[in-house]
C-alpha cells in the first residue's frame, strides 16, 4: 500500500506554484469576464440545438418529430454515463502527473477549445438518421465531458460569496450576451438563403464554433484553480473505500454512488427540484416556440429568430439580478422570475385564439416579458451552485465539487433533451406533418397541441419550481455561518466547541446532524496521536 501511495503522490511539490494554481488578487470585471466567456461554449454547443435542431430535423432532414425526439432520447441516456463519471474523473485527476501539471480543471478547459467545432457537424443536412444520431451524442459528450470541470472552477477561485456572485454574474451576463448574437447572426443568415434552403444552419454554427475556440482559450488564461495539497489528498483518501483492484466496472459503480451520495445535502435536493423544474420548463419553451411562431402564428423562422433578439435583455436583468441576490434571498428572486412567465404563458393563448391585430408588437411585448423572467431564472441556480460543495465539505472533508457540477449537468442535460422528447411525442401524436422542404401548413389538431404545451405545459413546470423555491433557505446570510464553520475546523477548531445557532444552521442546510459528522473527529484524533508522538520523541 505503501508503494502505491508514493506512485500517487509522485512529484506533487514542484507544480504547486504553476500559474493556474496561484491567486492573482481580488477578482474585478476583467478576470471575472475571463471567466466568465467560456460560457460560449455551451452556447456554441447547445445555443441553437433547444430552439432550432428538432425544427431542422422534421423540416429539412425528413424526420418524423418522433424520430427527432428519439435521439434527444438516446443522447440523454448516453451522456448520462459521461455527465456520471466527468465530476468524479475532475476531481480525482490531480492524482496523475498531468492533472497536477496542467490542472484538474484547466487540462480539460484546454480541451474544449477544439471540442467546440465538432458540433457543426449535427447540421449537415441529407444525412441518414444514423448520422444525426451519432453527431448529437457525440457533441453532447464533449460538452459534458469540459464544461463540468469549468463549473467548479468558481468554488475554487474564492470562497468569498460576494467574490463568487460576481463571477457567477458576470457569466450569466455572457451567457445572456451570446443567446441575441445567436438569434440576430440567425436571422441574418436566413435572410441571404430562401426559407428552403437548410444552409444557414450550418453557417450559423460555424460562426459560433470559431467564436467559442476563441474564448475558450481566454478562459483558460485568465483562471485559477485550487491546489491540492498533499494533506488535503490524505483526507480524501481516507475516506473512500480502498480497493486492491478498481477496475472498469468497479469504479464506474463508485461514481455512481458518489453521484447519489450528493443528494445527503438538503439544500442541494431542493435546488435540484427547483433548477429541473425550471429548465425543463425553459426547454420545452425553447423547443416549441418556433412551431407556435411558424404554424401557429403564420410567421416566418427568421421572424421567431428576430424575437428571440429579446434575449438581450438578459444583460440588465442579470446585472440587476446579481445586485439583488446579495440583498434579497434566492426563494424571492425565485418568485420575481416566475411571475412574468407565468403571465407570459396566458398570453400565447391569447395571441393564438384572437390573432390580434398588430400581432408582431404584441408577441415583442410577449417575448420580453418572457425573457426578463428566464434570464432571471437562469442566474440564481448557477449563482447558488458554487456555495453548495462547501456544505458537503463540511460534512465530508472533501472538495468534491466537479461530482455536485456532474449532478447539476446532468439535470441541465436532461431538461433540455427531456423537453424536446416531449415535445417531439406530442407533436407526433397530435399529427405533426414532417418534411424535407421547409414548412407546411399543419392540421388544427398539432396547432392546438402546440399552444396547450406553450401555455399549460410550461405553467404547470413553473408553478412546481415556484412552489419548491418558496422553502428554499439557502442564501448570503445563512451560508456565512457553515462557511465560518468549515474554516474554523480547518484551521484546527474542535466540534465540541461548536455555536448552538451554528450547529442549527448547519443542520438545516445540510439536512445532516452536526453530532454525527466523524471527519473532523478523526482529524482531531489523529493531530492529537501526532502530538502525543512528539512528547514522548521529546
Amino acid at each position: 500500500m505503501a508503494i502505491i501511495e508514493k506512485q500517487l503522490h509522485d512529484g506533487w511539490d514542484e507544480y504547486a506554484d504553476k500559474s493556474i494554481y496561484r491567486h492573482r488578487g481580488k477578482i474585478g470585471i476583467w478576470r471575472s469576464l475571463g471567466y466568465g466567456v467560456f460560457s460560449q461554449y455551451s452556447m456554441a454547443m447547445q445555443g441553437m440545438v433547444g430552439g432550432w435542431l428538432l425544427f431542422f430535423y422534421t423540416n429539412f432532414c425528413g424526420l418524423s418529430a418522433v424520430q427527432g425526439a428519439s435521439i434527444f432520447a438516446v443522447g440523454r441516456v448516453v451522456d448520462a454515463f459521461t455527465t456520471l463519471l466527468a465530476g468524479s474523473i475532475s476531481d480525482k485527476f490531480y492524482k496523475l502527473k498531468i492533472g497536477r501539471r496542467f490542472g484538474r480543471r484547466h487540462f480539460f478547459i484546454l480541451l474544449a477549445a477544439p471540442a467546440s467545432l465538432i458540433a457543426i457537424l449535427m447540421w449537415v443536412p441529407g444525412m441518414h438518421y444514423v448520422y444525426y444520431l451519432f453527431s448529437y451524442l457525440i457533441t453532447n459528450m464533449l460538452l459534458s465531458a469540459f464544461e463540468i470541470p469549468y463549473d467548479a472552477l468558481a468554488n475554487e477561485m474564492s470562497d468569498d460569496y460576494s467574490e463568487r456572485t460576481k463571477l457567477s454574474t458576470t457569466r450569466m451576463v455572457v451567457a445572456g450576451a451570446g443567446a441575441p448574437l445567436i438569434s440576430w447572426t440567425l436571422a441574418q443568415v436566413f435572410s441571404l438563403w430562401p426559407q428552403t434552403s437548410p444552409t444557414p444552419y450550418i453557417v450559423g454554427q460555424t460562426i459560433f464554433s470559431i467564436l467559442s475556440f476563441i474564448l475558450v482559450l481566454v478562459t483558460f488564461f485568465s483562471t485559477w484553480e485550487h491546489f491540492v495539497t498533499r494533506k488535503e489528498a490524505a483526507i480524501e483518501e481516507r475516506h473512500r473505500p480502498q480497493h486492491k483492484r478498481m477496475n472498469a466496472g468497479r469504479a464506474f459503480w463508485q461514481a455512481v454512488k458518489n453521484y447519489f451520495s450528493t443528494l445527503r445535502i438538503k439544500s442541494f435536493r431542493k435546488h435540484l427540484l427547483i433548477f429541473g423544474a425550471s429548465y425543463l420548463a425553459a426547454s420545452v419553451w425553447g423547443t416549441v416556440f418556433t412551431y407556435y411562431i411558424v404554424d401557429v402564428i403564420g410567421q416566418t423562422p427568421a421572424t421567431a429568430a428576430y424575437l428571440g433578439m429579446f434575449s438581450l435583455v438578459s444583460i440588465p436583468v442579470t446585472i440587476i439580478a446579481g445586485w439583488a441576490i446579495t440583498k434579497i434571498a434566492p426563494r424571492s428572486l425565485y418568485a420575481i422570475a416566475y411571475v412574468p412567465i407565468l403571465v407570459t404563458c396566458g398570453a400565447s393563448v391569447v395571441f393564438a385564439l384572437y390573432q390580434p391585430s398588430h400581432i408582431l408588437i404584441w408577441l415583442s411585448v410577449m417575448c420580453f416579458v418572457y425573457q426578463t423572467g428566464q434570464y432571471i431564472l437562469w442566474f440564481i441556480p448557477w449563482n447558488v451552485f458554487p456555495n453548495i460543495p462547501d456544505l458537503d465539505t463540511l460534512v465530508t472533508g472533501e472538495n468534491r465539487s466537479g461530482v455536485f457540477a456532474s449532478v447539476m449537468m446532468f439535470i441541465y442535460q436532461t431538461s433540455f433533451a427531456l423537453g424536446s422528447v416531449v415535445v417531439g411525442l406530442l407533436l407526433d401524436a397530435s399529427g405533426f406533418i414532417k418534411s424535407t422542404g421547409g414548412t407546411v401548413n399543419e392540421p388544427a389538431s398539432a396547432k392546438m397541441m402546440i399552444v396547450g404545451i406553450i401555455s399549460i405545459g410550461v405553467g404547470g413546470l413553473i408553478l412546481v419550481a415556484l412552489i419548491s423555491a418558496a422553502t428554499f433557505k439557502l442564501d448570503k446570510n445563512t451560508f456565512k455561518i457553515p462557511s465560518d464553520e468549515l474554516k474554523r475546523l480547518k484551521a484546527g477548531g474542535k466540534m465540541s466547541a461548536v455555536d448552538p445557532e451554528t450547529k442549527r444552521i448547519c443542520n438545516l442546510l445540510t439536512g445532516i446532524d452536526y453530532d454525527s459528522i466523524d471527519v473532523w473527529k478523526h482529524t482531531e484524533m489523529e493531530e492529537y496521536e501526532d502530538n502525543r508522538m512528539k512528547r514522548k520523541d521529546d
